[in-house]
């Protein structure tokens, strides 16, 4: 399994990005069809937090965000293997990627806060040709696909973290000496590393990370999500993080950290990763994930 991984992977880094996406969409209708966990894990979330509207509409949402997962999923092969020139080529809207590259100039350092949200892949490693970026990451299960994920992704510009306590210092000196730090804001984090906080009407377990980093030297962060287009072109959608996220009390600056993260996702609800378990840990103890759905 290893190796046709890792062949899979190399085949996907050179066939055409559009092609990429459509196989991905295919994808991503066969996993519904199929009718497996993430599907279940899909409409859980959305009946969760959206009760009031339509099981239908779920039931399509669902569907377009497993189609938009398997996208994900075989793009980034293709992204990593981008040139810096041919990945601005496929930029919409510049103009947002040089706002961003502009407060990176001031030498404060920069947080880059992609959510699972149409493609983090790419927000990566666009912005990564201008600045110097470091990202935490989780090698797979399989070793050999872990160490073709990290070179991939070297060669794209990414400085690589542990996630560990290593990794967090790493970030920090990273920011200290006016870098770029790339982290996944929606991830649930290990017990003892978050609080709850608002995400959608419900409460979340939430990453104290992000704020613990930002808050002593007031880095500037953008929450950043990347649209697909037709023909394989992107458009970058930012919003720079306010006041409220460096405030000293943690539960409020992950509670801005949440609303921001919200904000870009009810731009495009159907591109976001619904069949994740952001919800897994609940305050009462309770498993959403166990209930039937319609």
């Amino acid at each position: 399994m290893d190796a046709l991984a890792v062949m899979l992977l190399r085949l996907f880094s050179r066939t055409p990005l559009p092609f990429n996406h459509w196989l991905g969409r295919q994808l991503g209708r066969l996993v519904w069809w199929l009718d497996g966990r993430e599907r279940r894990v899909a409409l859980a979330n959305l009946a969760f937090c959206f009760p009031g509207r339509d099981p239908r509409w779920r039931r399509r949402t669902a569907r377009a965000a497993l189609m938009a997962m398997g996208e994900a999923l075989l793009e980034a092969p293709r992204v990593w293997r981008m040139t810096p020139a041919a990945l601005r080529a496929r930029l919409d809207n510049p103009e947002r990627l040089d706002e961003i590259l502009a407060v990176y100039g001031e030498g404060r350092g920069l947080v880059i806060a992609a959510p699972h949200l149409g493609s983090w892949e790419y927000v990566g490693a666009l912005i990564a040709t201008g600045t110097a970026m470091t990202n935490m990451f989780r090698p797979p299960k399989y070793p050999r696909v872990g160490r073709y994920i990290r070179q991939a992704r070297a060669r794209a510009g990414f400085a690589l973290a542990p996630t560990d306590a290593g990794g967090v210092r790493q970030l920090s000196k990273a920011l200290a000496r006016g870098g770029c730090v790339g982290i996944l804001p929606d991830q649930e984090p290990a017990s003892g590393s978050g609080v709850f906080a608002p995400f959608f009407g419900r409460q979340a377990y939430t990453m104290m990370l992000l704020p613990r980093l930002v808050r002593k030297r007031r880095t500037p962060v953008f929450f950043v999500f990347a649209e697909r287009l037709p023909g394989g072109r992107y458009r970058l959608h930012c919003r720079r993080g306010g006041a409220a996220l460096y405030d000293r009390d943690v539960a409020t600056a992950c509670a801005a950290m949440n609303a921001e993260v919200e904000a870009l996702i009810r731009l495009r609800l159907d591109s976001y990763n619904w069949n994740y378990k952001r919800f897994l840990a609940q305050p009462d103890g309770a498993d959403i994930y166990h209930k039937d759905i319609s």
